[in-house]
């Protein structure tokens, strides 16, 4: 049997949102696996902001699933199609937090910026627990935004204003708290 020191790294993997869950697959070699992240809060940690929640990877028929698992955000990249909708409840200072840039005016800036890809470090894994190949000691968790049902994107949204609040060029805790709050009650619904 091989331990987490002798397999291969996996260095990172992709998913979607959809609904509440980054949904995704691991290619194995031999087949791919699926695996879901499933946050359940998010934080705001050291100035970076933290996802907590349960991964998931279906294979052989079962699922196996580890809690607790922190996605740390590293960076996120803007989008390039039209801003998510404003959802009811939202005040002309979060909007101003997702619709304002200092960047030069392009497609996907000034009022039409948003957050469409962001990029997690996930706190370490145990592949054999999870039934995954692979050394999961350090994955980067790369999740694309591109919404297809409502709750996606309304947690788009917020994602943009907590990522504008946190890492803007005039961050603001008060905002930052604000959106997080929304998000949490969208995970939790």
């Amino acid at each position: 049997m091989f331990t987490q020191a002798q397999k291969r790294k996996l260095h990172s993997v992709h998913s979607l949102l959809i609904g509440r869950e980054f949904l995704g697959e691991i290619e194995t070699g031999r087949a791919n696996v699926k695996f879901a992240f499933s946050p359940t809060t998010a934080t705001l940690a050291s100035e970076k902001i933290v996802l907590t929640g349960t991964f998931s990877v279906k294979s052989g028929g079962g699922t196996r699933r580890v809690n607790k698992v922190n996605a740390t955000l590293l960076a996120t990249q803007g989008g390039i199609q039209s801003a998510p909708p404003t959802p009811a409840g939202a005040t002309d200072s979060m909007l101003g937090a997702v619709h304002s840039s200092p960047l030069p005016a392009t497609d996907a800036t000034g009022s039409r910026g948003y957050v469409g890809v962001m990029y997690f470090k996930l706190s370490a894994l145990d592949g054999t627990k999870l039934g995954v190949p692979f050394d999961l000691s350090s994955v980067q968790l790369n999740v694309r935004l591109n919404p297809i049902d409502e709750t996606a994107r309304t947690l788009q949204f917020w994602f943009s204003v907590a990522v504008n609040a946190v890492q803007g060029e005039s961050p603001n805790r008060n905002l930052a708290s604000q959106s997080l709050s929304e998000i949490n009650k969208l995970l939790t619904a």
